[in-house]
């Protein structure tokens, strides 16, 4: 189901993922929301297992304590079960691709996509799965943008488990980043790994902040400075700093490529503090200057 606008705030209240007897409550069910707002809040009390993504611009989401920011270029897995809040506010429309599943689809597919063809096979109706994805801030590589772009295409249901395949792809990639951490026991591991997706996350939703530091990172997870530093490129393979600088970089010739924006203003836009900083940068990414870049495409 393609829905064009966002339920009432009534409606989310009741949404749930499970009905209970003798309630006004409502299952989620399977929909694809593309919707256009330039101004929109919302409250949900219960989630389904949700992707938040945005064809165009940019929407904020607080989910499990957290501000994040997700533009076009990121999307956002949430479990089923939570709660978040949700706002759009914006100059220009943003146009939304948000995806929620029903809890029997979620249950029964990811069951299937978790086990072998022997256990399917001795116990074709189960379903039961404890399975949570971890809540972050993911890039949309050409992948996603695929899978994304051919909803149109396919039957529903095809799609969906393509989507939920994929998912459990890059959660997986994730978690085994923290065999990258030199500690000996899991729960540390796990910890650490959980940190460092914390200010991952946080880079993600405030590279714009020309002042955004290292120091601010570490005091955000509660770790000294250079054990930080150690941690976030044990498991990311570089140093926050470099890892802003590819954000900036990639939203930067985003913006080059897909608006009309004076290159001064998109330096400003993606957290340089000198619009003559994007130039070295830009012809260091693409080995063109960004007039010559925004010519090409």
């Amino acid at each position: 189901m393609i829905a064009t606008h966002f339920p009432k705030q009534e409606v989310l209240d009741r949404l749930r993922n499970k009905i209970h007897h003798e309630t006004n409550d409502v299952l989620w069910p399977n929909v694809i929301v593309n919707a256009s707002y330039k101004r929109y809040q919302k409250s949900v009390p219960e989630s389904s297992f949700s992707i938040f993504s945005n064809k165009n611009g940019t929407v904020k989401l607080n989910n499990n304590n957290r501000n994040l920011k997700i533009c076009e270029q990121t999307f956002y897995l949430s479990n089923p079960f939570e709660s978040f809040d949700y706002e759009i506010n914006s100059e220009a429309p943003v146009d939304t691709f948000n995806i929620h599943l029903n809890y029997k689809f979620y249950s029964e597919a990811l069951y299937a996509l978790l086990n072998s063809n022997e256990k399917l096979l001795d116990y074709p109706d189960n379903s039961n799965t404890n399975y949570r994805f971890i809540n972050q801030l993911h890039y949309k590589s050409p992948d996603i943008k695929k899978i994304l772009g051919s909803y149109q295409q396919k039957e529903e249901e095809i799609f969906l488990l393509e989507l939920l395949e994929y998912c459990l792809c890059i959660d997986y990639k994730d978690r085994i980043r923290m065999l990258n951490i030199p500690t000996a026991k899991m729960s540390t591991k796990k910890e650490l790994l959980k940190r460092m997706q914390i200010a991952k996350d946080y880079i993600y939703s405030n590279y714009s902040n020309s002042e955004l530091s290292v120091k601010e990172l570490s005091k955000l997870v509660f770790m000294s400075h250079f054990h930080f530093l150690r941690n976030f490129k044990n498991v990311y393979g570089i140093t926050p700093y470099q890892y802003l600088k590819r954000i900036r970089t990639e939203r930067a010739k985003y913006l080059i490529k897909s608006t009309n924006l004076p290159i001064h203003e998109i330096a400003f836009l993606v957290g340089f503090k000198e619009a003559s900083a994007i130039f070295p940068i830009i012809r260091n990414a693409v080995l063109k200057s960004p007039k010559e870049y925004r010519m090409e495409n």
